[in-house]
C-alpha cells in the first residue's frame, strides 16, 4: 500500500510539472505583453477591480444599456447646430439598440440576420481602428433613415467612413 501511495504521488507531481512547464512560456509571454503597456502596475494597484479580466465568473450581458453606458461622445459646443445633430445620432443608437432589445432573435444559420445589442457592440468596434468612429449622417435628418442606413451597414459589412 505504501509502495502504490509513492507511485501516485510520483505520477501525481510529473503531470503538475508537465501541466507548469507546458504553461510557463504562454503564460511569461502574457506577462511581457502586460507589461508592455503597463497593465502590470494597474494589476497590482486594482486587484479587486482587474480580477474578472482573468478569473470566470459572472458575465455581464451586453443589452441597450450596457453599449450605451460603454458609449463616451465628445460632442460640439453647446448650442450649435452641430452639437443638436449629435444630441440627435446619440438618441437614434439607443432608439435602434432599445427596438433591437425588444425584438425576438432567432438562432441565425448563415450569418447574423438580426441585430441585437451584444451584437452591435461586436460589429461597431471591428468597423475602426482607433477609439472613435464617425458615423455618416449628412444625409440623415430622421430615426427611419438613420436606422435603415446602419441596417445596411451592418448586413453589408459597410464600415464608418467621413463622407
Amino acid at each position: 500500500m505504501l509502495c502504490f501511495n509513492i507511485a501516485a504521488e510520483s505520477i501525481v507531481r510529473a503531470i503538475i510539472l508537465h501541466a507548469v512547464l507546458r504553461l510557463q512560456p504562454m503564460l511569461e509571454q502574457l506577462r511581457e505583453g502586460l507589461q508592455l503597456y503597463d497593465l502590470i502596475l494597474l494589476i497590482r494597484k486594482y486587484p479587486d477591480i482587474c480580477q474578472p479580466l482573468f478569473v470566470p465568473g459572472e458575465d455581464v450581458k451586453v443589452n441597450a444599456e450596457f453599449v450605451m453606458a460603454s458609449i463616451i461622445p465628445q460632442l460640439s459646443d453647446k448650442g450649435t447646430t452641430r452639437h443638436q445633430v449629435e444630441l440627435e445620432m446619440i438618441n437614434f443608437i439607443q432608439d435602434l439598440l432599445y427596438e433591437a432589445e425588444a425584438e425576438d432573435h432567432e438562432e441565425d444559420e448563415d450569418g447574423p440576420r438580426s441585430i441585437t445589442p451584444a451584437r452591435f457592440l461586436q460589429w461597431i468596434t471591428g468597423q475602426a481602428c482607433t477609439k472613435t468612429i464617425a458615423l455618416p449622417v449628412r444625409h440623415v435628418r430622421s430615426y427611419v433613415e438613420f436606422k435603415k442606413v446602419m441596417m445596411e451597414a451592418f448586413h453589408l459589412g459597410q464600415g464608418f467612413h467621413n463622407v
